[in-house]
């Protein structure tokens, strides 16, 4: 009787952890930004330099995370589409996150807390939806899942709460609470995220593994 051969499909990515490293390491920059935020948020007399670290160990905190996932994505299988474009996703539901927070911080003023908002709401649905892509080529998507809601949720918090005290429907006090509150939602996000993208590799591959 002749033996049936057994073909193995190629994983969804190679074995290239840089991607995964990088996207750990950013995500835990966010959280560290975060907690900053969450310290000099509604206090006076502080130094511009603290600020500026802060702005730095965020924006840095998105951009890396982002660039680790177009790494990882480079290394995708070229059959397993639905991974690099998962990735991708997410990517851009990174960038698009950052350039939401510039328009949100920077641009201190009604229209740019409105266009700011939706930014990130757009970006969160776009990241959300490349979670969706490649769940079944890795494990824990579930609560890959969740760290992204988390951190798009808490900075929409922010925006909105923004939106509010433009409009004078909040007090300057309230709005503080609130960003905190949206701050400390996407910290937990973000500390969600880093661990998922930790013990992922573990899982990554494999056709049956997902939540």
């Amino acid at each position: 009787m002749a033996a049936t051969p057994v073909i193995h499909s190629p994983p969804a990515v190679k074995d290239d952890p840089k991607g995964w490293s990088l996207t750990v390491v950013g995500y835990s920059t966010a959280c560290l930004g975060l907690v900053a935020f969450l310290t000099i948020n509604g206090s006076a007399g502080l130094s511009s330099a603290a600020g500026m670290v802060t702005a730095i160990l965020i924006v840095a905190g998105l951009v890396i995370p982002a660039f680790g996932m177009l790494q990882k994505a480079r290394v995708v299988n070229p059959v397993q589409r639905g991974a690099r474009r998962g990735l991708d996703m997410q990517a851009a539901g990174l960038v698009g996150l950052l350039v939401g927070v510039i328009l949100i911080v920077f641009i201190s003023s009604f229209s740019g807390y409105v266009a700011g908002a939706g930014l990130v709401a757009v970006s969160g649905v776009f990241a959300f939806a490349g979670v969706s892509f490649f769940r079944k080529y890795a494990g824990r998507i579930t609560i890959l899942a969740l760290g992204t809601i988390l951190i798009f949720l808490g900075v929409e918090l922010i925006a909105i709460s923004n939106v509010a005290a433009a409009d004078y429907l909040v007090s300057q006090l309230e709005n503080t609470i609130l960003a905190d509150v949206g701050a400390t939602v996407t910290a937990y996000g973000c500390v969600v995220s880093a661990y998922t993208f930790f013990v992922l590799p573990q899982g990554w591959g494999s056709a049956s593994a997902h939540n």
